[in-house]
C-alpha cells in the first residue's frame, strides 16, 4: 500500500510527535537526525518529503519551523 511507513519513516514521524509535545515546536533537520540517528541533513530531508507525499506531515516552503503533523502512524 502506498500510505505505508517503513521502519525509518515510522521512527522519524515518531521523533517529531514527540519533540513537538515536549518542546511545543518542531526540530530542525540536524535536530531531527540527530534523534534518528542520521548525520545527513538532506536524508532528513528525504524522509520527510516522503512522509509529506504520503500526508502524514507538511510544512510551510522555505519557513523554517513550521512542521505539522497531519496524522499519527497508525
Amino acid at each position: 500500500m502506498h500510505n505505508e511507513l517503513t521502519k525509518r519513516q515510522r521512527e522519524a514521524l515518531e521523533a517529531v510527535i514527540n519533540y513537538v509535545e515536549i518542546r511545543n515546536y518542531p526540530p530542525s533537520y540536524r535536530e531531527l537526525g540527530k534523534l534518528i540517528g542520521l548525520s545527513s541533513p538532506s536524508t532528513v530531508c528525504g524522509l520527510l518529503n516522503k512522509l509529506k507525499e504520503k500526508g502524514y506531515v507538511s510544512w510551510e516552503e522555505g519557513q523554517p519551523r513550521t512542521l505539522r503533523i497531519i496524522k499519527a502512524a497508525s
